[in-house]
């Protein structure tokens, strides 16, 4: 990443896996499947969610990340989907999951030659950044689904680094084919995961960053197709 001179977040999985600002969520979620899958009834009766357990298909789906610079820079790539499942019940989505391959992370900014993409992976899967050695999966828990006036918002935790926090995001859902298709936009903030380079979050590390500081957030696109 040249030293992360302007980087980046799986995002799904741009906008992974119209970007709604999302975090920490403050609601009292359902604890169980049942009432996840009740919370969100109405909405998810709508479109007509077949029962069952399905499978996510890794080649299918997909994750984007974008990250940005204080300065507006921005660096964009994909994680590749690892698996994951989704369970509908009484025609709502109850739950599922989805882990990224966070050794399979690519980086797609236009301009920019192989041998720099390479040295800006390398860094984000640095212990500077994502410790991908330590930590090799990154996991979207989905608990259930909630409808906030026309938008239908998920709700669960996000896992990075084996630190795992609360998490909600503006979500679609339908059927296709059989196949169960799900979107998500997703924010979340990478100090929350103690990655720390260059984070703002960490004054002490990091004095005086200027124009060298690295937004804490980072957007995730995510797009999920499963099978039955």
């Amino acid at each position: 990443m040249q030293n992360m001179k302007s980087l980046l977040s799986l995002a799904a999985i741009t906008a992974v896996f119209a970007l709604a600002s999302c975090g920490s969520s403050n609601e009292s979620v359902p604890e169980t499947n049942a009432e996840a899958a009740a919370a969100t009834k109405g909405a998810e009766t709508a479109m007509n969610l077949t029962d069952g357990n399905y499978t996510i298909d890794a080649v299918a789906s997909t994750i984007a990340w974008k990250g940005s610079k204080i300065t507006g820079s921005t660096h964009v790539g994909t994680l590749a989907v690892y698996k994951g499942s989704i369970e509908i019940v009484d025609q709502a989505v109850a739950g599922g999951f989805v882990s990224a391959d966070m050794n399979a992370m690519v980086c797609t900014d236009e301009g920019m030659d192989d041998d720099t993409k390479a040295n800006l992976i390398g860094h984000l899967q640095s212990d500077d950044f994502f410790g991908v050695e330590q930590h090799p999966f990154a996991t979207v828990s989905l608990e259930g689904i909630k409808v906030k006036g026309d938008q239908a918002v998920g709700f669960g935790k996000l896992t990075i680094r084996d630190i795992t926090q609360p998490i909600s995001f503006p979500v679609t859902v339908a059927m296709d084919g059989g196949n169960v298709v799900m979107d998500a936009q997703l924010t979340f903030d990478r100090a929350k995961h103690n990655v720390k380079f260059r984070s703002g979050a960490f004054p002490d590390l990091f004095p005086d960053l200027g124009d060298n500081l690295i937004n804490d957030e980072i957007e995730l696109d995510i797009h999920i197709v499963a099978s039955l």
